[in-house]
């Protein structure tokens, strides 16, 4: 990685890209191909892994640009709001079929990006198309139903552009969800904005998840 003062045109071109970024705030992002490493390689995911197994103290990505991101940490209400996701998730999951993931899951969309979730859900087909080594380390493609929460240092443009990204990679249903706002909003495949949800009690999971219903204000809005 260079040293060297950037000149105008690069700062300026790099405030532009922040504008667009995915990234949340406080983010400490670096370039992947300034240490030699090709992010598109067949053997990167296996590498990321094990890389992110050593430290484990961070939670890291992959974005679009092929640069090597750490994510801010969440916080402990932040943690215990997706934690509770995942667990009304798993449950239906046990009882409906597919496979759910949380927080530390991967998933490596065509552009060879590795980006995790907060909450996420693939069909069972998917899960026993995938290798074993896939199973083990980055699952290929979006989740099938994916779930992104707004943290309290979180701005919300970022996790747009993020649930964004998901939606283009081949996720059929996602939320958004942005407790500061008590709001939601809902992405679906084939529409082109989400649909905002003022204070829900509940969410659907639609025919994605069929018969899924999650509290969202008990278990999210409302959290102490």
């Amino acid at each position: 990685m260079t040293t060297a003062p950037k000149s105008p045109a690069a700062r300026g071109s790099s405030a532009s890209a922040t504008e667009h970024s995915a990234e949340p705030t406080g983010s400490v992002v670096l370039r992947l191909d300034a240490l030699g490493l090709d992010f598109r390689a067949a053997d990167f995911p296996s590498r990321f892994i094990e890389f992110c197994e050593a430290n484990d103290d961070y939670e890291m990505e992959v974005n679009e640009a092929g640069e090597l991101v750490i994510l801010p940490m969440v916080g402990f209400r932040g943690n215990r709001q997706e934690t509770e996701t995942n667990i009304e998730l798993g449950i239906w999951q046990r009882a409906n079929g597919g496979v759910n993931a949380s927080q530390t899951s991967r998933f490596r969309l065509a552009s060879g990006a590795i980006r995790g979730p907060d909450a996420a859900w693939i069909t069972q087909e998917r899960y026993d198309a995938a290798t074993e080594e896939e199973r083990e380390t980055v699952f290929p493609g979006a989740p099938d139903f994916v779930v992104e929460i707004r943290s309290r240092t979180d701005n919300l443009a970022p996790l747009q552009r993020k649930m964004q990204l998901w939606m283009d990679g081949g996720a059929r249903l996602g939320w958004l969800i942005d407790p500061p706002n008590r709001r939601v909003y809902v992405y679906r495949v084939g529409q082109p904005e989400p649909e905002a949800l003022e204070d829900p009690e509940t969410l659907d999971g639609e025919d994605v998840l069929a018969g899924f219903s999650f509290q969202v204000r008990q278990y999210i809005f409302d959290m102490q």
